[in-house]
């Protein structure tokens, strides 16, 4: 192996490694704040729990603000792009869009409990120049649900006579699964998201061409 090879190597591995520190702690500070709150985290635990020192936590992020707004943020993106993905492969009917839509937003909830239950109860602490940074998703997925509603009335096969109100309501029954939902219970996570898909048909009054 040449100098520069070597170079190239060790500079991928120290990149690799640092990524994974990283990881760890976003990870860490997950569990810190879906146990604790905004408010009853630490950086120091949770540099304590990722296995570094707290000045290694300070090196990869300013302060635990910083460390929430990235776990919002990657949450609601991942989301956003469940939904698209799974609307790729919807047929164009609206009513079909905005079943696959709202089983796969409540697919991504059910399966991250504790990034979306962190999302809905500690993203009011973040200051407002932080919030910004999160509801990007947040904002164009709801404007997602808005347009595929509206072109289901337009077509005459949903009955609703507010389409935000319907859409906000949708959203948060797909929420509160973070809250209820557990993954031995009687319904697994694809059986709640497809149930929540069809009471999402029912509250815009949708009925058959």
């Amino acid at each position: 192996m040449n100098t520069r090879s070597g170079a190239n190597a060790l500079t991928r591995t120290r990149g690799t490694a640092h990524e994974g520190v990283r990881e760890r702690i976003l990870e860490t500070a997950l569990d810190e704040f879906y146990t604790a709150g905004f408010h009853g985290a630490t950086m120091r635990n949770i540099a304590t729990s990722a296995g570094c020192s707290a000045a290694n936590v300070y090196n990869h992020f300013e302060n635990k603000a910083e460390l929430l707004v990235e776990i919002l943020r990657a949450a609601s993106d991942e989301q956003f792009t469940a939904t698209r993905n799974a609307l790729r492969k919807a047929g164009s009917a609206p009513a079909d869009q905005w079943r696959t839509a709202v089983t796969a937003h409540a697919l991504y909830t059910a399966r991250n409990q504790r990034a979306c239950l962190v999302a809905n109860t500690e993203l009011r602490y973040l200051e407002e120049i932080d919030r910004k940074r999160v509801v990007g998703s947040r904002d164009a997925q709801e404007h997602l649900f808005v347009t595929i509603a509206e072109e289901g009335i337009a077509q005459g096969t949903f009955d609703v006579p507010h389409v935000h109100q319907a859409v906000t309501a949708v959203l948060t029954m797909c929420a509160g699964i973070a809250l209820w939902f557990r993954p031995d219970g009687a319904l697994s996570a694809q059986e709640v998201a497809d149930t929540h898909g069809v009471y999402a048909l029912n509250l815009v009054g949708y009925h058959a061409p």
